[in-house]
């Protein structure tokens, strides 16, 4: 992700950011969710159940900010009719900071994901 300062281009936005949340989603509720179901060890589906809330927790924060860039440059991300072009979008504190978070939880996901 190559967020400058306090802007992302929206083809880095579109193309890296959004992947990588929807990477992370997907491995929680799928990877990290099967895993304690099917947790035989009560300890261990207690360690990986408070593992999921730290994600989720920090996910949402994520979400709640991520909405908030996209509604703000709704018209430039999907314009009627044709292709976005790539624009610098300016982001808030809130909003650099969930960008920042996206790449922080991506990796840390994928580090845990790797060792299933």
């Amino acid at each position: 992700m190559n967020a400058t300062g306090s802007r992302i281009s929206s083809e880095n936005l579109i193309n890296d950011v959004i992947p990588k949340l929807k990477t992370v989603e997907f491995i929680l509720d799928t990877k990290l969710r099967a895993i304690i179901a099917n947790s035989k060890d009560a300890s261990q589906r207690s360690r990986y159940e408070v593992l999921q809330q730290e994600f989720q927790l920090e996910l949402m924060m994520i979400q709640m900010n991520l909405e908030h860039l996209l509604n703000r440059y709704a018209d430039i991300l999907q314009p009627a009719g044709k292709r976005p072009e790539n624009t610098l979008l300016d982001l808030d504190d809130s909003e650099q900071v969930a960008l920042t978070a996206v790449a922080n939880l991506y990796r840390k996901v994928s580090e845990f994901a790797s060792k299933l």
